[in-house]
């Protein structure tokens, strides 16, 4: 409804009110006549009344359809607007219900009017709200959109380079295998060339003469000790037999001894089948290796002369300092002399030597009277034969020949026990005598 004519209605109602009511005594009715006016202006006033309410409930209803054109308009709206329309419905219902609520009804579809406009603001600014969130949201999905697009492209872009990358890839492993296989080819072919060098390099060096001078200082701080004790029973008691000899470290490759002929130790070809209390011996390598080792046992040479036994040295003890055995030499006849050193390092020398066709596996040495007369070293037995490139050749068993040792092959063995006789010696010195007393009388 409208607030002017509403206001007009109860101005106009109030004064009506004024005008016919009565301040003083209520008095009897006087006439018919004044009843019947009475009727009248209030049939006037209720008709009037009647025209307003009609007037109202047509602006009603037109509001309720302006309300559900905004309902229809937003669905945000829509709850605020029937909750109206239901305020207005009860506001019609009780103005035509009492007459006397009409002042109050007026003043509460005001407020609900209000509230209403509040409502529709809020709406509005709800409705605002979202249309901006609406385009801040088209517009995030534009933008999400271009990222898309974008994506794509750097998708595939980065597709293709990774295809480039694929293809770069396999060909740098093509590349890379053949490098490989170029490299292997090259390493195979300095490792060829690196055999040959040391190769060469050795041959050089087995060809070349080393100075007498270095070979004899090698030799004297090559030398190993070899201490040997023996008890045997005897008419006057136990009799003990020590010796301590200098002994040359020898290898073939595959193991290391040390040579020590038998005119070095307590044992003699004599004392062949005889029997021994005790057998102890030990064996100190050089520096800087100088703790004792016991030896187990005393080997022959299989190979070469029988007055020459080895010492077995395990490889541990020589696995540090390989440089301190000699090798045995490989080609005994390159060179036409040999060096002689003294057992005990007191002298050494060159000497020429000759192969005898009557006896081998010795030299026969240059030991000639006249030799020693121009002060040239002589010959001795038990002198170290080193050939002039540093290898070992042999031993001196008399002042003419050497007995060549061509390997380390053990042949029958003396084992050394402290804790009892043992006839094994005996027996191994039985054939040792054997084939010693097999050997031509120059040889001996």
């Amino acid at each position: 409804m409208n607030k002017t004519l509403l206001l007009i209605l109860c101005d106009f109602l109030l004064l009506n009110l004024l005008a016919l009511s009565r301040w003083d005594r209520t008095e009897p009715p006087t006439a018919p006549a004044v009843a019947a006016r009475s009727a009248s202006a209030q049939d006037d006033v209720v008709a009037a009344l009647r025209l307003s309410l009609e007037e109202e409930k047509a602006n009603r209803e037109k509001l309720a359809r302006d309300l559900a054109t905004t309902r229809d308009e937003s669905r945000s709206r829509a709850a605020v607007l029937d909750q109206a329309r239901t305020r207005t419905t009860e506001l019609s219902e009780r103005l035509q219900k009492t007459e006397q609520e009409a002042a109050r009804l007026a003043q509460q579809s005001q407020v609900e009017t209000e509230r209403s406009r509040a409502a529709l603001e809020a709406a509005k600014a709800e409705t605002e709200s979202l249309r901006q969130a609406k385009e801040k949201l088209r517009t995030e999905a534009d933008a999400l959109r271009s990222q898309l697009t974008v994506a794509e492209v750097q998708a595939k872009s980065a597709e293709e380079k990774m295809k480039l990358t694929t293809a770069t890839l396999r060909q740098a492993e093509e590349e890379k295998k053949k490098l490989i296989e170029q490299n292997q080819s090259l390493s195979q072919g300095v490792t060829q060339l690196a055999e040959k060098s040391g190769q060469m390099t050795q041959e050089i060096r087995e060809y070349r003469p080393v100075a007498p001078n270095a070979l004899y200082a090698g030799y004297l701080d090559r030398r190993a000790t070899v201490r040997l004790m023996a008890e045997r029973p005897s008419a006057q008691g136990q009799r003990v037999r020590r010796t301590e000899s200098r002994a040359i470290l020898l290898t073939d490759g595959t193991r290391t001894a040390a040579l020590v002929p038998l005119s070095q130790t307590p044992f003699d070809l004599g004392d062949a089948e005889g029997s021994w209390d005790s057998l102890t011996g030990t064996l100190t390598l050089p520096p800087p290796s100088n703790f004792p080792q016991p030896l187990p046992n005393l080997e022959s040479l299989s190979g070469s002369d029988p007055r020459l036994l080895l010492a077995p040295v395990p490889l541990a003890l020589v696995e540090k300092h390989p440089e301190l055995a000699y090798r045995i030499a490989s080609d005994p006849f390159r060179f036409p002399k040999a060096l002689l050193i003294s057992p005990s390092g007191k002298g050494y020398g060159e000497c020429s030597f000759k192969l005898d066709p009557s006896f081998p596996g010795y030299l026969e040495m240059d030991s000639r009277f006249l030799n020693r007369l121009q002060g040239e070293y002589a010959p001795e037995a038990g002198d170290i034969v080193l050939s002039l490139n540093g290898e070992f050749l042999g031993v001196m068993i008399n002042d003419h020949f050497c007995a060549l040792v061509p390997s380390l092959t053990p042949g029958p063995g003396l084992p050394l026990d402290s804790k009892g006789a043992s006839r094994s010696a005996g027996e191994t010195l039985a054939t040792l005598k054997k084939r010693a007393s097999a050997l031509d009388s120059p040889l001996r």
